[in-house]
């Protein structure tokens, strides 16, 4: 037994969900094609106010002149179906993607699991009125079955065989998805519904029809199975949303940005998975793309961190253009580990960690501005220090000696008599194969002022290199 879930407008749904303000507007898909525009899909102000699936944009536009005409795009639509089918997947996982705007599932192996058809059929219900997205859904002998009964717009429920047969043997041949060729061809001779189709022997169907009119007659009836591909969800994160209307600065782009975080936050949860970067473009009419890429300082599963870093990027990315369009990209996803946050906290006030503020440093003053101090194998002071990736692990060393937490870019001239010799002389020599060469010797010193110093003696003068802590 298959279910088959038909989304007639799924990706207008999907721009209003993210979109909501503009419910209230008349708003249709246009398709384009031959110099020819028609609606695809409208809204339910659109529907009320007189426009329909298949006027022109012509006519619509004299019916309703203030509707909001978007273009239709099949990729993008067919985007929004991979999304909807990777959240339907902790549910259901035995999914087979018809693009753009259907998902058929098989039942067999999920009935124990929910103790029968109806519990499952009423989660999944439950699961699509919670995202917003309009719906048609039929049982069938088959995925191809259920199909023609969705798209027909007939709610079968029934697992009875013989409800299942009238419903289908009712099916004008129109609705049975067929080619325009064929569908011709049944016409023209007198046949116009499933069941007379069915009436017919494989051999005569096949003689007047083709053998491929025979499988699928087949397959209608459940009688033969068919291959195959089930879905498995990507280990990434893309979305993309059409503007309806052009945005000139950040501050009108932070609500449609927060759904999008949001989205991505429900995603990494449902799949206990951190990411480390995120990146979000957006486009604009006439000029490439404006990237922002957003880098975490740790893994990070949270809407809340990935908007306040997004707020400190926005000065370092002023915007030439208005924006359309906004895609979202994370494109490697890292298993939830101990130190990435525990999604039991979800929705719970946490507190500020050195990571976050590493991550918002880096979105204040850029990545290269924050790093992690380290030494080097080389003893000459200041050639000794090394710039490290943020939070990079530090290697100690044992037994290193004592050196000071700030060095001075230039020694400083001191009379030595005002300092106490506590600890010395330590002898470095190095560089003997640079211009940098190094020989002198080091001391720990107290200054009238009970600070520690480092200093060295060299051509009969002492000089301060640094400040211990």
């Amino acid at each position: 037994m298959w279910l088959y879930l038909h989304f007639p407008r799924l990706l207008l749904d999907n721009i209003q969900r993210l979109q909501p303000q503009i419910q209230q507007l008349p708003v249709a898909l246009v398709y384009h094609e031959h110099q020819k525009e028609w609606l695809v899909q409208c809204n339910e102000t659109a529907l009320s106010q007189g426009l329909e699936v298949g006027h022109s944009t012509v006519l619509a536009h004299t019916l309703v002149n203030d509707a909001v005409f978007m273009p239709y795009s099949e990729e993008k639509e067919s985007r929004v179906l991979t999304r909807l089918a990777e959240r339907l997947y902790l549910s259901v996982d035995k999914q087979v993607l018809f693009k753009p705007q259907g998902i058929a599932i098989e039942l067999d192996s999920l009935l124990k699991l929910y103790q029968g058809t109806q519990p499952l059929i009423d989660h999944l219900k439950e699961e699509l009125d919670t995202l917003g997205v309009s719906y048609q859904m039929s049982l069938g002998f088959s995925a191809r079955s259920a199909q023609c009964l969705a798209c027909a717009g007939i709610e079968q429920l029934s697992t009875d065989r013989c409800v299942i047969e009238y419903e289908l043997g009712h099916l004008p041949i129109k609705q049975l998805l067929l080619s325009s060729q064929i569908e011709k061809r049944l016409l023209s001779t007198g046949i116009h519904q499933l069941k007379q189709l069915w009436s017919l022997s494989a051999a005569d169907i096949g003689k007047r029809f083709g053998a491929g009119m025979v499988d699928d007659t087949q397959r209608l009836k459940g009688n033969e199975s068919q291959a195959f591909d089930f879905f498995r969800p990507r280990d990434a994160f893309i979305t993309q949303l059409d503007l309806v209307t052009e945005i000139q600065h950040w501050q009108g782009m932070l609500f449609p940005l927060k759904r999008l975080l949001q989205e991505l936050e429900q995603f990494l949860y449902q799949r206990q998975k951190v990411i480390r970067q995120l990146i979000i473009e957006l486009q604009h009419r006439d000029i490439e793309p404006t990237s922002v890429p957003l880098k975490l300082a740790s893994d990070s599963w949270r809407a809340s961190e990935f908007l306040n870093l997004l707020q400190l990027q926005m000065n370092r990315y002023p915007l030439t253009a208005p924006v359309i369009a906004i895609e979202m990209r994370a494109l490697e996803l890292f298993e939830l580990t101990r130190d990435s946050g525990s999604l039991l906290t979800k929705g719970v006030a946490h507190q500020q960690t050195v990571t976050e503020l590493v991550s918002r440093l880096q979105a204040r003053l850029g990545e290269k501005a924050v790093y992690s101090p380290q030494l080097s194998s080389d003893p000459r002071p200041l050639i000794n220090e090394q710039r490290a990736a943020q939070m990079t692990t530090l290697t100690v060393q044992r037994h290193a000696p004592r050196r000071p937490l700030w060095l001075l870019t230039e020694p400083e001239l001191v009379q030595v008599e005002h300092w106490q010799l506590l600890e010395g002389p330590e002898r470095i020599q190095s560089g003997w194969w640079s211009t940098s060469e190094v020989c002198r010797d080091y001391w720990l010193a107290k200054d009238e002022q009970q600070r520690l110093g480092w200093l060295f003696f060299e051509n009969s003068h002492w000089f301060l290199q640094g400040w211990f802590s």
